[in-house]
């Protein structure tokens, strides 16, 4: 066993993703979070898209490495470029692996392990929205409002199709292969990251993530949930931003 966690802490992670003014309200939980990490072969990356330099400085301020894009318009635009120079980064630093983590969840001391554990090229934690949704009682008509999970997971369904999926099917069943992920917790190899570009395809409703799920889908590589990895969301509705 202890010569399984040498072998895991050889490799060197690169986290990091896309950040926004509007997640002021969770970057120093983010921040502790990874302080917190057992796992110390990795590097935080953030990538500023906010349209002022406000909170760019501000996580300057915190000691935090970050750089910063010229502001696009479309939000897609943003993220996109911020990926990008994120996945350069992670090809020119000679990182084994890219730990996509969105600034709105936050991984436990040992996450790094568990998900490099399994050697896979693609391999997202376990993560999911929660919404309010209002439900009809059928026999007295009665509305009642009720906090539902909401998976960021894709199942291949029998019909070919990608669909959510419902948390009984994949929250503690270990690892599973699935058909798309979101890229709030997802470790990606090296290898993958030579091969794909992110993107998003203009006038169509999927973000990169669908988009990234489907390329290396062509390219015949499996994505993988570990739905025993359980990791806090703290979502926030990006309310009157341009997508």
């Amino acid at each position: 066993m202890n010569i399984l966690k040498n072998k895991m802490n050889e490799k060197k992670v690169l986290i990091g993703c896309p950040v926004y003014f509007k997640y002021k309200y969770c970057v120093d939980q983010y921040i502790e979070a990874i302080k917190k990490l057992n796992y110390k072969n990795y590097d935080l990356l953030l990538v500023d898209n906010s349209k002022e330099e406000d909170f760019y400085k501000e996580l300057k301020a915190k000691d935090v490495n970050v750089e910063r894009i010229e502001y696009e318009e479309y939000v897609k635009d943003r993220i996109i470029k911020s990926r990008e120079i994120l996945r350069k980064k992670a090809l020119e630093g000679n990182y084994d692996y890219f730990l996509s983590l969105e600034i709105d969840l936050f991984i436990q001391p040992d996450t790094i392990q568990k998900l490099l554990a399994h050697n896979k090229d693609i391999v997202s934690a376990y993560y999911a929205n929660k919404r309010v949704l209002t439900l009809k009682n059928k026999k007295t008509g009665e509305l009642k409002k009720a906090l539902i999970q909401v998976p960021i997971v894709y199942l291949q369904r029998e019909n070919n199709k990608v669909q959510r999926a419902l948390p009984q099917e994949v929250l503690n069943k270990g690892l599973i292969e699935v058909g798309a992920i979101g890229l709030g917790c997802v470790l990606i190899s090296r290898k993958v990251l030579e091969k794909i570009e992110f993107r998003y395809v203009k006038d169509t409703k999927p973000f990169d993530d669908m988009w990234f799920c489907q390329d290396v889908k062509k390219l015949e590589y499996k994505v993988y949930l570990d739905g025993n990895i359980n990791i806090e969301h703290k979502h926030h509705d990006w309310v009157g931003i341009k997508k």
